[in-house]
């Protein structure tokens, strides 16, 4: 029987010498690690018996990259598989978009705009008014949540019964307006309904802000966790506070109708943007973790 050729790249191929009899006539054999393969050399997992230190480190940081993508990508999916987590991918694509048509139109103010972007920039605005009502679908029917909570035969406080009254308005207020920009209802009727959605929108914020530095936060601080778990945790608090105070001057700027036409449009693509790039990280994050637990 054929051996089959080895490739023999390492730096023992130059001293291959045949093995050493002692006095006692007993061969001293040098026994190789070969973990199962035929031909003697190391496998693509784990340390190589031919690499040095360094040279395995850098192959154990490459086999974790290479397990670490198809993870990235499971994870991505995962999210895009749930309503919210969708919601706020296309959240962040609708206000990339329309940030990039408000830099155009600064452009545009300075030296005229070549035809294509001309062209370029309606697509974008059809693009962003299709993912706004696009989004909009995703949470059709939100209500049933609350409502849900309302009707089961838990026992609950009158401050939890308060946030569902006002999570089901809200979420009613959202559907209404969403029928509005189908063609369903008509145009007054839907914007009394984008004007409530609006307020119990701040409203919410303003809880959830309340929540957040009355009652989180120093739950956190005086909590007998580890150090490392408390810094963990509040800087998720700071991030979910940085998204809050983006939410509050987005709607802020409708709710009071406040009319600065230089300030409105930047303002509102900073703070979707930051906002919805803040969830759709904090939602990958969950996920993730999601993720290692089960493996």
């Amino acid at each position: 029987m054929s051996i089959p050729p080895l490739s023999l790249d390492s730096s023992w191929r130059s001293d291959s010498h045949s093995p050493r009899r002692g006095k006692d006539r007993q061969v001293e054999e040098v026994i190789w690690d070969v973990q199962g393969l035929p031909n003697g050399l190391a496998s693509n997992s784990g340390p190589s018996l031919f690499l040095s230190g360094s040279q395995n480190e850098k192959k154990k940081r490459d086999d974790e990259g290479l397990r670490e993508q198809p993870m990235n990508v499971k994870v991505l999916a995962r999210l895009m598989d749930t309503t919210k987590g969708r919601d706020k991918v296309l959240k962040c694509f609708q206000y990339s978009l329309k940030t990039y048509v408000y830099l155009l139109t600064l452009i545009a103010r300075i030296r005229p705009l070549s035809p294509w972007f001309k062209s370029n920039s309606k697509r974008m605005k059809l693009a962003i008014s299709g993912l706004s009502l696009t989004r909009k679908c995703l949470l059709l029917l939100n209500p049933l949540h609350p409502l849900s909570d309302l009707l089961s035969q838990e026992p609950m406080s009158p401050r939890t019964l308060v946030v569902h009254l006002i999570d089901l308005f809200s979420a009613l207020s959202d559907d209404v307006y969403c029928l509005y920009k189908l063609g369903i209802v008509g145009r007054r009727t839907g914007l009394v309904a984008d004007n409530w959605a609006n307020r119990f929108w701040f409203l919410t914020t303003i809880m959830g802000l309340y929540k957040l530095h009355l009652k989180t936060i120093p739950k956190i601080a005086n909590s007998p966790l580890s150090i490392e778990k408390r810094r963990s945790d509040l800087s998720e608090a700071k991030w979910t506070n940085r998204k809050l105070v983006a939410d509050l001057a987005f709607v802020s700027y409708d709710v009071f109708e406040l009319n600065f036409p230089i300030l409105e449009e930047p303002m509102k693509c900073f703070t979707g943007l930051v906002s919805g790039l803040i969830s759709a990280c904090k939602l990958y994050n969950q996920n993730w973790e999601a993720s290692i637990g089960k493996g």
